[in-house]
């Protein structure tokens, strides 16, 4: 429910800051004094386009911040399932919008995303406008409309397009493996020639840089057997090599340490030296060998090197060539058993379809259980509105399965005895739409999981003793299921539980518009004014009280 609304440097609005309770509120206000900029600023707050433009003239910012209160469950759920925090009792959401087009939301001061918010107002609010009717004539609305009523919970709907979805892959692999059975002549020969292309190379991991190494050794072989040959005779092989001096020296150390035990340290360092010097010269001793490298071997290795260089060229490593390698030979065991695959693939299919199927009928039970109530509700209602003439009727067709079921769901109306129920495209007027609407909401009202809906001028196209059980069915909603309402009938407006009166004020160089809760008593004088307009006489006040007295209200009933 909407606890309070605060807007700031929105449009024509400086600040404004109302509280809202439980039942009927409805906006007062002369024709263009910017009730809709109210809504408007609402609507964004919970997720809806803006610009820069909606900020007012010489300020930064536009700010709109809607706290509401008595969460539903699923909101509960909603907010813990994207790490919402949540302080009972309160939910506030703000908008802050720069004059430069960027703006943020936050739940509860904590910043999140624009998509995130719009789900969230799903479960706290439904904005219905002056021109919503035309919502009506989409046949996709009227699926929507009988679900809600049928009360088809969000598990239900979650596991149809689930199992939509599986099924939708399931077709998806199964074509594409009947496209490559088809094919599968000219894939194996591609597959093949590059899996031989590869394996007549036969590389292994990490082959080209040891061979090129090898290779920059056999080229270079008169100067490493130099070089190595030096290496190994300075460290062990001459007759003066550093092992043998180190040694010399170790035998002295150890005749001194008898005379200072101080040099212990140093003959053990002298000993870690004598393993170094001789495990170096046998780490060399291969390079000096100056039969190593023969011209065969050479010739050998630069055209192995040729070979791997070809695939790191075609592939960019070896590793890749050897991953292909390893995914061709799978495609091609897969060729060699697509009539095995496209069997499982069939299998898959028709597993996931019968599962989607079951589903599917699970919905059109609760949709067919629940048309004619649907029907019967709206029907009274209609008749309780000044139609009773009029006809409703929900056409529930099987068609093919789908991420909502398998079913099309029609509203037929029409408003002369003795005619045909048609489409309501084709047969209803913005008038009769406007009161088929309200009658929907009224049959959704005990089961809806919003806790506040807006009515913006719902009661265009009515009057007089039509308008006022108009008012009635809104009022009989407001029982359950908080009501703001923006109307100019009186009928509708002496019902309301609570007032907030729009003005709209100009100094000859600014204009605001103004908002604020007020009183039964300045109500009155605004009933009165829908009733005679600016000039309020005894004659309207008197009008006025009579509409607004609960003796009257229930009398009307």
């Amino acid at each position: 429910m909407l606890r309070r609304l605060t807007i700031q440097a929105f449009a024509l609005v400086d600040h404004v800051d109302l509280e809202f309770g439980k039942g009927l509120t409805v906006f007062l206000g002369e024709t263009g004094a910017g009730k809709s900029i109210i809504i408007d600023a609402l609507s964004i707050a919970l997720g809806e386009r803006s610009s820069g433009d909606i900020v007012r003239k010489g300020q930064k910012k536009a700010i709109v911040e809607a706290c509401f209160s008595d969460a539903s469950v699923s909101l509960h759920e909603f907010l813990r399932t994207h790490e919402l925090e949540w302080e009972y009792p309160e939910i506030v959401i703000r908008r802050e919008i720069s004059a430069t087009g960027t703006s943020r939301c936050f739940v509860n001061d904590t910043p999140t995303q624009l998509p995130v918010v719009r789900e969230l107002a799903a479960f706290l609010i439904d904005f219905h406008g002056q021109h919503d009717t035309h919502g009506l004539l989409a046949s996709k609305s009227h699926r929507e409309i009988l679900d809600r009523f049928a009360g088809i919970h969000v598990e239900l709907r979650t596991s149809m397009k689930q199992r939509w979805d599986e099924l939708k892959r399931c077709e998806e692999l199964l074509v594409d493996i009947t496209r490559r059975a088809h094919d599968a002549d000219a894939d194996r020969a591609r597959l093949s020639f590059l899996r031989d292309e590869i394996a007549s190379v036969n590389p292994l991991p990490d082959e080209d840089v040891q061979i090129s190494q090898e290779l920059r050794r056999a080229e270079s072989q008169e100067h490493v057997v130099s070089a190595a040959m030096r290496v190994r005779d300075a460290l062990y092989a001459s007759e003066r090599s550093a092992y043998d001096l180190l040694r010399e020296s170790r035998d002295l150390l150890n005749d001194l340490a008898s005379y200072d035990s101080s040099l212990t340290p140093v003959i053990r360092d002298v000993e870690s030296a004598l393993i170094i010097c001789k495990e170096v010269a046998g780490a060399v001793a291969p390079l000096a060998d100056p039969d190593a490298a023969s011209p065969e071997r050479i010739e050998e290795l630069r055209q192995r090197v040729a070979l791997l260089q070809r695939l790191v060229r075609k592939y960019g490593s070896l590793e890749a060539a050897l991953e292909q390698q390893d995914r061709v030979q799978a495609e091609l065991s897969l060729l060699e058993h697509l009539e095995e695959a496209i069997e499982q693939a069939h299998k898959a299919k028709n597993h996931a379809e019968a599962r989607a199927e079951e589903v599917a009928r699970q919905i059109r039970y609760e949709r067919t259980s629940h048309a004619d109530a649907l029907s019967q509700s709206v029907q009274s209602s209609l008749r309780d509105m000044g139609m009773p003439s009029s006809t409703f009727a929900i056409s529930l067709q099987s068609t093919s399965l789908g991420p909502q079921g398998a079913d099309t769901v029609e509203f037929l109306f029409s408003s002369n005895p003795g005619e045909p129920p048609r489409q309501l495209s084709k047969v209803a007027s913005g008038g009769e739409l406007s009161r088929l609407m309200l009658s929907m909401k009224r049959a959704l009202s005990a089961s809806a999981s919003y806790g506040t809906m807006v009515f913006d001028e719902i009661d265009t196209g009515i009057s007089g003793r039509i308008a006022r059980i108009v008012g009635d069915i809104m009022k009989s909603i407001s029982a359950s299921q908080q009501i703001v309402c923006i109307t100019h009938l009186p009928q509708i407006a002496s019902l309301a539980d609570q007032f907030v009166r729009i003005t709209k004020d100009t100094n000859g160089e600014t204009t605001t518009v103004r908002a604020q809760n007020i009183t039964d008593d300045e109500a009155l004088v605004e009933v009165a004014k829908l009733l005679s307009g600016d000039d309020v006489s005894d004659v309207s006040l008197s009008g006025a009280r009579e509409l607004m007295n609960p003796k009257s209200r229930a009398a009307s009933k």
